[in-house]
């Protein structure tokens, strides 16, 4: 039997696991089409602060205590035919009451197409936007997650 700290930090670190997964599966990458448009979108620090704008206002919506996880560093993606950069982040929180329509509506308000689907006993929100910015949020009796990947901008010449 586990102590209550390893079973905290068990918990902690499945949650954050099954959230790793999708951001590497789903992002980096963006369509031809995405790219033509992202020409007059905004520099790399522009889309990470909005981004973790974004996902702040959610965890204020839905309340609760968050462990902010979020890369501060900047990693490859593919722009068309350009190397860009993109940011990641991921937060963590124990359950609270069913926020999912309070998201997705917040999502939605902010210019993300939201889709809901069920995965096992986890519900989840994937929000896009025109420029390829990424979120995710999950829910189970057992953990919250909260994660984004900015959109894609091209590299800075080194």
């Amino acid at each position: 039997m586990r102590s209550g700290v390893a079973q905290g930090i068990a918990r902690g670190v499945g949650a954050a696991c099954f959230l790793v997964l999708p951001v590497l599966l789903l992002g980096s990458c963006m369509t031809r089409g995405q790219a033509d448009a992202a020409q007059d979108a905004p520099s790399l620090a522009e889309a990470r602060s909005a981004l973790y704008a974004t996902l702040d206002e959610t965890q204020e919506l839905i309340g609760g205590v968050w462990s902010n996880l979020d890369d501060p560093n900047s990693r490859g993606c593919i722009l068309g035919d350009v190397a860009g950069r993109t940011f990641s982040a991921l937060r963590t929180a124990d359950p609270v009451a069913d926020p999912l329509s309070a998201v997705a509506a917040s999502w939605e308000d902010a210019g993300y197409t939201v889709d809901s689907t069920e995965i096992g006993p986890v519900s989840q929100l994937i929000g896009t936007n025109a420029g390829a910015a990424l979120l995710i949020f999950r829910l189970s009796d057992r953990a919250m997650t909260l994660q984004g990947e900015s959109e894609c901008r091209p590299a800075a010449p080194r």
